[in-house]
C-alpha cells in the first residue's frame, strides 16, 4: 500500500522580478533538497502559494517538478480550491502527468459543515484515483477535519491514504493515527512539533522549515528512530529557534528572503502576502546569525 515517510518539504515556488514563476530557480531548488535526504515534495499547498496562483500556473508548475524527479522521490500535489470543479480538475490533471499522489485543504470561505466537506473529498479523491490526502490545517481555512469525519471518509474513498496534520493537538492527532487499524499514514504540518508528532506516532513530517533546514530534520527524524531522543531534542530545538524567527515577520516573505540569504532567489510573496522592508531583512540576518542558523543551515 501507498504510504508517504520520512521528512518532506512544503516545496516553495520561485517568482522573477515580473511575479511569473522562476523555473530555472524551481529545478536547482528542487535538486539541493533532493541532495540533503528529503523523501519527497508536498507543492502548491500553503508554502507552495498554490491558491495565489492561476489554474495554468498550478498545472504548469506541477508538470515541471513531476518531469524533474523523475520518480525519485513521491510528488504530492496539492489541488485545493474554492470550487470543487476546479479541485477536481486539477486533481486529474495530476494524474495525467504521473504524480504520485493528490491532496487538499477542506472547503473554505462558504460553511458547508461536515455533510460539505465529505462531499467535497469524495469528488475530488475520484477525480485522480491517485492515492488521497486531507490536508488539515485549521488555523488557515478554519474548518477543522475531525476524527469523526475522517472515519467516515475512510469508508467512502477507497484511494484515501492519510492525511497532513497541520495543527497542534497531539491528542486529536493520535486518534486519526489509530484509524484504519493503525494504517491511516499521517504526516505532521507544524514544524514546531515535529518530533512530539513522531512521538504520538506520525510516520513523517511534511513543512516549510525543510526548504532551508533539509539536513536538520532529515538528523532529528533518524535520531528519534534509532532512539536517540537527546540528539533529536537539540536538532528540535533549532528548527525552533528558526520558526520563532522567521514568525517576527511576514512569515513567508522573511522564508523566501532565507533562503535567498543561502543562495536561491525565491523573489517576493503573491500579493496581497505583504514583502519585506529592506529594514526587515537586514534584521532577519541579524536575528538568524544571533542563533547561528548560518552554522548548520542546508
Amino acid at each position: 500500500m501507498f504510504q508517504l515517510t520520512g521528512m518532506m518539504s512544503a516545496l516553495l515556488t520561485p517568482f522573477d522580478a515580473e511575479g511569473n514563476v522562476n523555473f530555472t530557480v524551481l529545478s536547482d531548488l528542487l535538486e539541493w533538497q533532493l541532495a540533503r535526504g528529503l523523501t519527497g515534495f508536498y507543492i502548491l499547498g500553503s508554502t507552495g502559494e498554490g491558491l495565489l496562483m492561476s489554474e495554468a500556473e498550478r498545472c504548469t508548475v506541477a508538470e515541471a517538478v513531476v518531469r524533474q524527479v523523475k520518480g525519485r522521490v513521491p510528488v504530492v500535489v496539492h489541488v485545493g480550491a474554492l470550487t470543487t470543479r476546479v479541485a477536481c480538475t486539477l486533481a486529474a490533471h495530476a494524474a495525467e502527468i504521473g504524480a504520485d499522489a493528490t491532496s487538499s485543504i477542506p472547503p473554505f470561505y462558504y460553511n458547508v459543515g461536515p455533510e460539505g466537506v465529505k462531499q467535497y473529498y469524495i469528488q475530488v479523491a475520484a477525480a485522480s484515483g491517485l492515492p488521497f490526502y486531507i490536508y488539515n490545517i485549521p488555523g488557515a481555512t478554519g474548518v477543522t477535519v475531525a476524527v469523526d469525519i475522517v472515519r467516515e471518509l475512510i469508508s467512502a474513498v477507497p484511494n484515501l491514504r492519510g492525511m497532513k496534520y497541520t495543527a497542534y493537538d497531539m491528542y486529536s492527532m493520535r486518534k486519526i493515527v489509530e484509524l484504519d487499524e493503525g494504517r491511516f499514514n499521517v504526516l505532521s504540518g507544524a514544524d514546531e512539533v515535529m518530533l512530539a508528532a513522531q512521538a504520538m506516532g506520525a510516520d513523517g513530517a511534511i513543512g516549510t522549515t525543510e526548504n532551508f533546514l533539509p539536513r536538520v530534520f532529515v538528523d532529528a527524524y533518524t535520531a528519534f528512530r534509532a532512539g536517540d531522543v537527546k540528539a533529536a531534542e537539540g536538532l528540535q530545538a533549532k528548527i525552533n529557534w528558526t520558526v520563532s524567527t522567521f514568525l517576527s515577520f511576514p512569515s513567508l516573505a522573511a522564508v523566501k528572503e532565507i533562503m535567498r540569504l543561502l543562495g536561491f532567489d525565491l523573489g517576493n510573496p503573491r500579493p496581497p502576502l505583504l514583502s519585506l522592508t529592506d529594514a526587515q531583512r537586514g534584521r532577519l540576518r541579524e536575528m538568524l546569525e544571533e542563533i547561528g542558523f548560518f552554522k548548520w543551515a542546508g
